[in-house]
């Protein structure tokens, strides 16, 4: 689960179509660098899911920062800089109530340390 850092403020100091631009460049920008077999869906307003399918929670550790940094990367225009925060669980039989929550409760912990940060944690 990935969330963009600060994105009200972006929306309510650009405008929404601006929000918008960042939405749909940052969403370029992930599935850009995944596999083919990935899976991304856009959870709430800047909210990301991302399925990573036959793939350990290190490895979506690695996969999640090299997102990160590309994000990190971006240019926008009035010196703007784009960060997203994210959590990744290594799932085995949750279920997918208990999975969303226990990302939930890793985002939520990556926006309190600092922001641009991917929270890593095995489960199940």
């Amino acid at each position: 689960m990935i969330d963009i850092d600060n994105f009200k403020i972006i929306n309510d100091t650009y405008g929404h179509l601006y929000g918008d631009y960042v939405i749909e460049r940052i969403s370029k920008t992930i599935i850009d660098n995944l596999r083919q077999s990935d899976i991304v869906g856009r959870y709430g307003g800047d909210e990301f899911l991302i399925i990573l399918p036959d793939t350990s929670g290190e490895e979506g550790h690695v996969i999640m920062e090299r997102v990160r940094q590309k994000i990190l990367e971006l240019e926008w225009e009035n010196d703007i800089v784009a960060t997203i925060s994210g959590s990744v669980i290594e799932a085995e039989n949750d279920n997918v109530i208990s999975l969303l929550k226990n990302l939930d409760k890793l985002l939520y912990r990556a926006k309190h340390k600092s922001k641009n940060l991917i929270e890593f944690e095995k489960c199940g």
